[in-house]
């Protein structure tokens, strides 16, 4: 199977090369989509060996992997698998997502975190763990953790299922889609990996970033599939 990487950034040059180096040593083809970042964040993904597609200005995370996933599409890779440029993801996990792949055929894969309860801030395991109740009904799959980026998407899911939201909204909407769709989500689990208030560095809004994945859940609820 042809796999890709894709790792949306915005000012991760601090991070970046470690992070574009242990995918490399999982994946083949890195791709970094540098978010119209203010650092050095494309030249250190480029000396690490990714693959640097360039946005001119910061649009956000949706925004990102519409970019990656039309390169995707485009080099026609078989699957693509997503993760974070802040070390928030762990790559060694990432055979465990293909693993599942090819065992089970899932149109997506998606990272559980929610075991290590203890070791996620509060403001992200509630709103995460009301999402894995909603998110399950609606999409009649048992959803495990509704918010996680680092997941495997089969090429059948992201040719078929279009990125409609530039935020991070946009991977709720993927999942709820997808899964209304019939394409079949499965979980494994990895570590939950926050750092120290002095190192925690997210562009995530916890209050207005929820409130749009809220959004993105009443319009799969009272909206006809897209």
């Amino acid at each position: 199977m042809k796999v890709c990487a894709v790792i949306p950034a915005f000012n991760n040059a601090s991070t970046l090369a470690e992070v574009v180096g242990k995918t490399c040593r999982q994946i083949d083809h890195v791709v970094v989509v540098d978010d119209g970042s203010t650092d050095k964040t494309a030249h250190v993904a480029e000396v690490a060996g990714a693959h640097v597609i360039r946005v001119p200005q910061n649009r956000g995370k949706g925004n990102a992997l519409r970019m990656g996933f039309r390169y995707v599409l485009e080099k026609g890779f078989d699957a693509v698998v997503t993760l974070d440029g802040d070390l928030q993801h762990d790559p060694a996990e990432i055979p465990k997502f293909i693993a599942c792949h090819e065992r089970d055929g899932a149109g997506i894969v998606i990272g559980n975190r929610l075991k290590y309860k203890g070791r996620i801030p509060p403001i992200r395991y509630g709103p995460n763990k009301v999402g894995v109740v909603l998110f399950s009904w609606l999409t009649g799959q048992r959803i495990e953790d509704s918010q996680c980026g680092f997941r495997l998407y089969d090429r059948r899911v992201i040719q078929d299922v279009r990125i409609l939201n530039n935020g991070f909204e946009a991977e709720a909407d993927i999942l709820l889609r997808a899964g209304k769709r019939g394409y079949t989500i499965w979980f494994v689990p990895v570590k939950a990996i926050y750092f120290s208030k002095s190192r925690y560095r997210t562009c995530y809004r916890p209050i207005k970033d929820t409130f749009r994945i809220s959004i993105i859940f009443l319009m799969n609820l009272f909206w006809k599939a897209r």
